[in-house]
């Protein structure tokens, strides 16, 4: 077994096929070429960093995508997104994804990245934190509310992120990190006066929104979908479901509770 990091776009170009089998083989279905494309080649901020497990084809993977923030003042940090963990069920006894993630890491710090973060579901979130050393908040909760519960629980998210001495968001009002986020293949995604969304059936998936002022020109619609902290519901009723949140530092601390959660950091894949 070889295990390669690779951290450029046309090298990682030669592994797309192996990768997208993987994919198929670990997930039993398929990857769209087009999204990996999208999420890995035509990120327009930087290569990606990619590491495989090589054993007569691709039998592990794990990346990062660069996906900056900025803070309060519009400083830029050099964030990643921790994308698909994938190992083939005949490697799965070798510690890999150990292994992968600790190569990938080692790769950014060298690069002068300043963190990676992700949103690790409830199987795997055990693993990050034991394994890689993340720090991965209690889960984050996706209400869905009608219209006027919707302002309510804006404003609730406002008075919470207030109180944090600095906030981190995917600035998506910046016109090169909109034009790419909103192009995902297969979704289509709106873009109305600081506000991005879908549409799925009669409901309404809020992706991004500049201030709350924004949300009212969402358009009209029973039920709406956002990501909130956790500490900002008071009704359970209204909870989906949960996402976790979490990331390690790599040349700067990282301290993810600072960050603005939104789905559109989390609908990439």
């Amino acid at each position: 077994m070889d295990i390669r990091t690779i951290k450029d776009k046309g090298e990682l170009l030669k592994y797309k096929s192996d990768i997208l089998k993987l994919f198929s083989q670990v997930f039993d279905e398929e990857l769209s070429e087009d999204l990996w494309r999208w999420a890995y080649i035509d990120n327009p901020f930087g290569d990606p960093s990619v590491s495989l497990c090589l054993d007569e084809g691709v039998v592990g993977h794990y990346a990062a995508i660069p996906y900056p923030l900025e803070d309060n003042a519009r400083n830029e940090y050099s964030a990643f997104l921790s994308m698909t963990t994938m190992v083939a069920s005949s490697h799965r006894k070798y510690g890999l994804f150990t292994k992968l993630a600790t190569a990938t890491y080692q790769e950014l710090r060298d690069r002068g990245a300043d963190w990676v973060m992700g949103f690790p579901n409830e199987m795997s979130a055990p693993g990050f934190r034991k394994r890689l050393d993340w720090t991965v908040l209690d889960a984050d909760y996706v209400v869905s509310v009608n219209r006027k519960q919707l302002l309510e629980v804006a404003e609730s998210i406002k008075s919470h992120m207030d109180e944090m001495p600095r906030t981190l968001t995917a600035n998506l009002s910046e016109e090169s990190v909109r034009t790419w986020r909103l192009s995902k293949p297969g979704a289509d995604y709106k873009w109305t006066n600081g506000v991005a969304y879908k549409t799925f059936g009669d409901q309404v998936d809020v992706m991004y929104y500049e201030d709350v002022e924004c949300l009212r020109e969402l358009p009209e619609s029973p039920l709406y979908n956002i990501l909130v902290p956790r500490d900002v519901v008071k009704n359970m009723e209204v909870v989906s479901f949960e996402y976790q949140f979490g990331g390690i530092g790599l040349n700067k601390d990282f301290s993810p509770e600072h960050v603005r959660r939104q789905m559109c950091m989390s609908d990439v894949f």
